[in-house]
């Protein structure tokens, strides 16, 4: 059973819908064949019962004829007598044709049709004959049948002596007389067989009214279990694959790159569990792969941007030494030359420094809880002087506490104003909006400027590494803090994006944060 049940299972679902469509066809059809077998053995038991009310209609006016022509003496009531017995005597024959072994369908047929039958009844009536002979109810009416024949045939017995002595030059009075008083009683026996044959084909009727009843009930019973069985195998089967599947895909989703799909079977569900595994251990090698990779990158740029930071400090105390000990000597080309030089250094060390920052982001894998109205404070006071120097105004709106690595979130925060601060109009006093709002994600945080704007074409390019959009000479800056901004977004498994911007008017940054549940969170003190 248990192997069946599995080739069941291994094969295409197409093909377990066209099974389970045709076994239910099936039993609709045993249904329809049960309740088609019912109806034509009813039909059969009434027309076994129309027959028996032509035979016992017969019989009566046969012996009523007798009985005047035993008074009358007149021939014509003897040939109407002899004419009525013809549908008992043709009921006979195709009775006892019925029960031989190679029955003639012909001798039957014409005997039947002779003793009133309809036709149409005549083949149903024998299917049921020989069907259930055996069954207790028709076995009965075929013996009260039998019977009645036996009897019929003593009566004849009797007109043929009562027509001979009629018949005679003297007839014997007293002989017919006694002839004419046996036919009563023989009457009577034969009523007697007549009821018993239709009490029995009562009893039957109802015998098998009540077995069709029982047997469609249990097939139509069947039926309705069958297919709920079977629609519940094959929904339970699919339901239990995709399950999997689906469970496999978050899991792996979660960063669990060892999960697999479990296959099941080997339908179209198993195929897409089985091509899922062989896609999720390729990807996983991928993550690997890249996660090794940016492990390396990190390191290297960590090594090489704290190595820079060496000879930038030597070249700066060098030009520092060489202005302190001829500072009065040198000329205006050679004190533009060193400028040159100790600028150059302090950028360079400006974006080691970048370098440094960039990679160290996400290694402090710890979060906590952070209030971010406290982020902006602590920031507003890191750059007073600058925003005093610019005036600045700087409006916040119920900044929510929520999970988040603060360094990170504060980095990112303190870049979106500084470079708000920074890329303004000449003589514009600077305007900063900070605002916060709940989406099904997590957090999704907005900080308005009204500084000179980002053309369309370049909202996208800003938060690649290196990316600048203005001369160094207008506005410094390394090319890295939106960068940051954007590393830090994907570290909270979020984004940012520029949502509005507009050249002259300002621009709005809007970024989200997304930490998985799954987090180790540290409360904070």
């Amino acid at each position: 059973m248990t192997s069946l049940l599995k080739r069941f299972a291994d094969i295409s679902i197409a093909k377990k819908l066209y099974f389970t469509v045709g076994i239910m066809a099936m039993l609709i059809g045993l249904e329809l064949f049960a309740l088609f077998f019912s109806i034509s053995t009813l039909s059969a038991l009434r027309g076994y019962v129309g027959g028996e009310g032509l035979w016992s209609k017969g019989q009566k006016d046969a012996v009523y004829h007798l009985l005047q022509y035993g008074v009358s003496r007149n021939e014509v009531d003897y040939q109407k007598f002899k004419s009525h017995l013809q549908i008992p005597l043709s009921d006979g024959i195709a009775r006892r044709e019925m029960m031989k072994v190679e029955p003639d369908m012909e001798v039957i047929r014409k005997a039947f049709m002779a003793g009133g039958v309809h036709e149409d009844d005549i083949d149903g009536m024998v299917k049921l004959m020989r069907r259930f002979h055996s069954n207790s109810y028709i076995s009965k009416a075929v013996n009260a049948w039998t019977e009645a024949e036996a009897a019929l045939t003593e009566l004849i017995h009797i007109s043929e002596q009562i027509h001979k002595e009629i018949n005679e030059s003297l007839p014997a009075e007293d002989t017919i007389r006694m002839l004419l008083e046996r036919i009563e009683p023989i009457n009577m026996s034969i009523t007697e067989k007549e009821n018993g044959f239709s009490y029995a084909l009562g009893a039957g009727s109802r015998w098998l009214e009540h077995f069709v009843l029982k047997m469609l009930f249990g097939i139509a019973l069947t039926v309705e279990i069958s297919g709920l069985l079977i629609a519940i195998y094959v929904n339970r089967g699919l339901q239990k694959g995709l399950a999997g599947i689906i469970e496999a895909s978050k899991a792996f989703a979660k960063g669990h790159w060892n999960r697999r799909a479990k296959v099941y079977s080997k339908d179209e569900i198993g195929l897409v569990a089985t091509a899922y595994n062989n896609m999720a251990e390729k990807l996983a090698g991928h993550i690997r792969d890249t996660e090794l990779k940016n492990k390396e990158l990190q390191q290297l740029a960590y090594v090489a941007s704290h190595d820079l930071q060496e000879p930038l400090r030597t070249m700066t105390s060098l030009v520092e030494m060489y202005e302190n000990e001829y500072g009065l000597t040198i000329n205006d080309e050679q004190k533009q030359y060193l400028d040159f030089i100790s600028e150059a250094a302090t950028r360079m060390q400006n974006l080691t420094k970048a370098l440094l920052d960039y990679s160290r982001i996400g290694r402090d894998r710890t979060i906590e809880l952070v209030d971010t109205n406290m982020v902006v404070f602590e920031i507003m006071s890191d750059i007073g002087r600058l925003i005093e120097e610019k005036q600045v105004k700087i409006d916040t709106h119920d900044l929510p506490v929520l999970l988040a690595y603060p360094l990170e979130l504060k980095l990112l925060f303190q870049n979106l104003i500084v470079n708000a601060i920074k890329f303004q109009q000449p003589g514009n006093i600077p305007r900063i909006d900070i605002s916060a709002e709940k989406i099904a994600t997590g957090w999704k945080f907005c900080v308005r400027d009204n500084g000179i704007g980002i053309p369309m074409e370049y909202q996208d390019k800003i938060f690649i590494i290196f990316q600048r959009l203005h001369n160094r000479s207008k506005y410094d800056g390394t090319g890295i803090g939106l960068a940051h901004c954007a590393k830090i977004a994907g570290l909270h498994n979020g984004s940012i994006w520029v949502e509005d911007s507009t050249e002259g008017l300002g621009s709005c940054f809007c970024f989200t944060i997304q930490l998985s549940k799954t987090e180790n969170v540290v409360p904070v003190a």
